[in-house]
């Protein structure tokens, strides 16, 4: 409840002469001791602190070698003694049958470990007080005296099951001992009468009736570290009828009050608000409201428990309960000063109060909202992780907002809408809630520098949590006022495979949600309904915890299946996650194809080997049924496309593709399994095109990183402090997408060697520049091993004289995009660059710009060259593909004429043609724009001579900032 509680045993300090109010309409937890120790400075605990471990003390090693077996233990902070004693156990013949033999082996127990259990104490100070059987375990407990005196609180125990003592329990009280006082005892009518006096006044009840005092009893003070001492009581009982009765612990020979326990006698009911099946249009149910903060009359606050009951004062008759409980706080946004809603209702003994708000959908919404939130709490807390700190906490759930057909979760609040013509208000939608209350979970899931989060996976695994608490794989049904699911994660037609329904991020979620409910079916077929659906979220939560993208939720669902730390002996359900996995697109299996780079000479096919990795060995799912090469045209048409079966050799798989000429050709590789679905390669969602060339050729400008290239002309900068990322080094780095060898050789040129590329930053490696001479058909060759997040966020290019010639690609999704370019082979890349650039003198860079979000590996680059199609020459008055014009011997770097590098005359070649007012180049200059405008000079003859000087000073320096400016753009 949520109301004033102490646990049991435990005093609050006080002084003596302190007056208490009375609680009105609050219930104080049995046995629970509210202290007035007088002259008692330091506060008493107000919880039991455990402290796990084995301690090496002389107690514990006698206990651990006399019993042998493996034990843990957790000791009680303030006292010192061991709360809880558990493990392999002691074998104790005939104890589950036979109460005789269990208590005499507690007993020598006890006798032979007081030292551990209860020090200072003696075997004789132990009372049995009970021997319990349930039918499978025998429980023995022990109540703890001094000096023949009842110890409060003071109790050991011990636990027997299968005939083996197991479990050992101690609230034992150390060292026990009254202290001595000089003060005589009165006698015991004096006691009453004066104890009579000072409870009254301890409780404020004036008129109440007190009982004569009980046997004595010892009191122990215990704060939250220590036990400060032990107090001689006499208990007293007094009955405030409606206002509560006490049991009072009065000092004996001055009746002062030393402590307090209620005895309170309550009313009950069940406190429901009316709910919905699911969503409204499918009928209502009236559910329990857990831990709902409610007020009888004008008392203080209570709750209700876990399953809605309440217990109150019997004079009230009315109740008023609210959307606001322990666990989710709901907050009306109807208007700005809304109110959480609120109900006032009769209240009777022993029945049942409830709210239904169906009449007013805002009102229905919050009270919806309420229960679902608690609904799904609960269900995580028994279901899939119960040590979650946030299930404890209230989240804010946010009600009726003024927008439709959508709700979300903000990182602290679960939000939801109001209805419109199409919409209903996602308040009012179980699913819609369990769902977004999933994305916290997964959020609160992640662990920290091992998973993270990935949208597209965290929708797939908030559905999958609606639809596990459901058992039905159509989600949000009701959305659109009908029964319609709003996703389906188990279509009868077809399944969500990774990557070919990869796109809108919910439309992404599906693949996962979809790979956890064929899960949770083959387990259940396995295990049964409950331990079936018990083993899927187990492995869910697995993948919640450590996964950081879809298709690495595989191997965190087989690491959590492990029983022995070893995946390659394979784990239980091994079968069944590979075969769900596979279904929709996913394994570990991998591949990557050798194929041809830059061919000089030209042949009419070219042979390509496919090598395939991780091939599952314990189960059928990865079985072949064929390998299929596709190849497709280059800039000239040719070759057309085509396809061909390869066939299986030593090392995996081969085919024979057909080539284009003077040109590069493209080609995939389509691996099919068993289960209908395949894995293509390149295994690259950003690129899935391998690449060949084939042409004359002429090298102008090679590398193969042998040799530092900063000693050869190659320069790096970056828009950070300190050194640059790009990096001459040996392969292979350490970083998670970092190449595991240069291409040839030992060395390569790395961006973020060991590691990603920085975060928020720019930086740039460029190659000495490159006279191209006659030829206009110029290419930039090399192997590239690159990882980088999607260009809406991060964008990798290549730049020729400043213009971009190549940059990764990305979904087109905004926010939502996630079409990393991320390789796993060395790729050969061929990039045209004629058509970027003007003039005969060229600077290939490449770069790459990040944002302060996710960062990968960056660029890896080896055997470059800078080539020339050999056949494709400016000024031999053939126009080529690639020239935009050829006059021959008219070519001229004159107004209106082809260029000498057969480019059409253009503004920012800074030749002046018809049509110009100005040309100074691309990016233009102070009196030119980069449209070849002029720029008016406004203060041309405005001044006097004597001020001429700085005023042309003044507008230099203007006009110059304007040009800076243009440059920024």
């Amino acid at each position: 409840m949520r109301h004033l509680i102490v646990a049991a045993g435990l005093l609050v300090a006080s002084t003596a002469q302190a007056v208490v109010p009375r609680p009105t309409a609050i219930r104080v937890a049995a046995d629970t001791l509210t202290a007035l120790p007088a002259a008692r400075s330091k506060p008493l605990r107000t919880h039991v602190e455990l402290a796990p471990g084995v301690r090496a003390t002389p107690a514990w090693q006698k206990f651990a070698t006399a019993t042998h077996g493996t034990w843990e233990v957790s000791w009680d902070v303030a006292t010192g003694v061991p709360s809880r004693i558990y493990g392999s156990g002691l074998a104790v013949p005939g104890s589950s049958a036979s109460p005789a033999i269990a208590e005499a082996a507690a007993r020598q127990m006890l006798a032979d470990h007081l030292a551990l259990l209860a020090p200072g104490a003696r075997a004789s100070d132990f009372v049995l007080v009970s021997d319990h059987w349930d039918g499978a375990m025998r429980s023995i407990g022990f109540q703890q005296y001094a000096g023949g005196i009842r110890v409060l609180g003071g109790q050991v125990s011990f636990r027997f099951k299968r005939d083996r003592l197991f479990v050992i329990g101690s609230e034992a009280l150390p060292n026990v001992v009254v202290p001595a006082t000089t003060r005589k005892r009165l006698d015991r009518a004096a006691l009453a009468q004066r104890a009579t006096a000072s409870v009254r006044t301890a409780l404020a009840l004036p008129a109440a009736p007190v009982s004569a005092p009980d046997a004595d009893v010892i009191v122990p003070f215990v704060a939250d570290a220590a036990v400060l001492g032990y107090r001689l009581a006499a208990p007293v009982t007094i009955d405030g009828r409606a206002d509560g009765r006490y049991v009072a612990y009065v000092d004996p020979a001055s009746a002062d009050v030393l402590a307090t326990r209620q005895l309170n006698s309550y009313a009950t009911a069940n406190v429901q608000f009316r709910g919905v099946d699911r969503y409204p249009g499918r009928g209502r149910v009236d559910r329990p409201a857990p831990r709902d903060h409610v007020t009888f009359g004008t008392a203080t606050g209570a709750a209700t428990d876990s399953i809605g009951n309440v217990e109150w004062s019997t004079t009230d008759t009315k109740v008023t309960l609210t959307v606001q409980g322990d666990l989710v706080s709901v907050v009306d946004k109807t208007a700005a000063d809304a109110v959480p809603a609120t109900i006032e209702l009769a209240v009777a003994t022993g029945g049942t109060v409830a709210w239904n708000a169906t009449a007013d959908i805002p009102t229905d919404a919050q009270v919806i909202t309420y229960l679902a939130v608690n609904h799904v709490k609960e269900f995580v807390r028994a279901n899939i992780d119960s040590a979650l700190p946030m299930l404890d906490s209230a989240i804010v759930a946010n009600t009726n907002l003024p927008q439709d057909c959508n709700a979300f979760f903000d990182g602290n609040a679960v939000n939801f809408f109001h209805a419109s013509a199409m919409c209903e208000n996602t308040g009012r939608i179980d699913d819609v809630i369990f769902h977004e209350f999933g994305h916290n979970l997964h959020t609160r899931e992640i662990i920290k520098g091992v998973g993270d989060f990935d949208g597209a996976m965290s929708e797939g695994a908030a559905d999958f949590l609606a639809s596990s608490i459901t058992g039905d794989s159509g989600m949000g049904r009701g959305f659109f006022f009908n029964d319609t699911a709003l996703r389906e994660l188990d279509p009868p037609d077809r399944e969500w495979t990774y990557p070919a329904d990869v796109g809108e991020i919910h439309a992404t979620g599906r693949i996962y949600g979809g790979t956890f409910w064929d899960l949770r079916k083959a387990m259940i077929a396995k295990y049964g309904d409950a331990d079936g659906a018990a083993v899927t979220l187990k492995l869910y939560l697995g993948t919640l915890r450590r996964a950081t993208s879809i298709p690495t939720t595989l191997v965190e669902a087989l690491a959590t299946d492990d029983d022995d730390g070893d995946l390659s002996n394979g784990t239980p359900n091994e079968c069944e996650i590979r075969a769900a996995w596979g279904r929709h697109g996913m394994r570990t299996a991998s591949g990557t194809v050798d194929g041809p780079g830059s061919l000089a000479s030209r042949f009419l096919q070219a042979q390509v080997q496919i090598n395939l990795t991780g091939l599952a060995t314990h189960c059928g799912g990865d079985v072949i049924t064929n390998v299929v090469v596709s190849w497709f045209p280059g800039q000239d048409g040719t070759p057309a496309s085509g396809m061909i079966e390869a066939t299986p050799n030593a090392h995996g798989y081969a085919a024979a593709i057909n080539l284009g000429l003077d040109g590069p050709t493209f080609y995939t590789s389509q691996i099919h399994f068993a289960d209908n679905t395949s894995l293509l390669l390149a295994d690259n969602r950003a690129d899935h095109g391998y690449t060949s060339y084939q042409g004359p050729i002429v090298k102008l400008y090679c590398t193969s990183f042998d040799t530092d290239p900063f000693t050869e002309g190659w320069t790096t900068t970056t828009s950070t402090p300190g050194d640059s990322p790009w990096v001459w080094d040996v392969v292979p780095g350490t970083g998670a997408t970092d190449p595991p060898a240069a291409y040839t050789g030992t060395h390569a040129l790395v961006q973020g060697l060991g590691g990603d590329y920085p975060a928020d930053a720019y930086s740039k490696v460029e190659l000495p520049e490159v006279d191209v001479g006659k030829y206009s058909d110029v290419r930039l060759q090399y192997r590239r091993w690159l990882a980088v997040e999607d260009s809406h966020f991060d964008q990798a290019q290549i730049t020729t004289n400043g213009a971009r010639a190549w940059l990764n690609t990305s979904e087109g999704t905004g926010d939502n995009s996630a079409q990393h370019h991320i390789d796993k082979e060395w790729r050969f890349h061929d990039v045209a660059l004629s058509g970027y650039f003007s003039g005969r003198k060229l600077k290939v860079a490449f770069d790459l710009k990040s944002d302060p979000g996710l960062q990968l590996g960056g660029w890896a680059i080896d055997d470059l060259c800078i080539v020339a199609n050999r056949n494709s020459i400016c000024g031999d008055g053939i126009r080529t593909a690639t020239e935009e014009c050829d006059d021959g011997a008219a070519n001229a770097d004159l107004p209106n004429q082809c260029r000498t590098y057969c480019r059409h005359a253009t503004c920012g070649d800074s030749i002046l043609d018809d049509g110009e007012e100005c040309d100074d180049g691309a990016t233009g200059s102070p009196t030119c724009t980069m449209k070849c405008a002029l720029i008016p000079n406004d203060d041309a003859g405005c001044c006097s001579s004597s001020r001429g000087a700085p005023t042309a000073l003044l507008s230099g320096l203007a006009l110059g900032l304007a040009g800076l400016r243009r440059r920024r753009r």
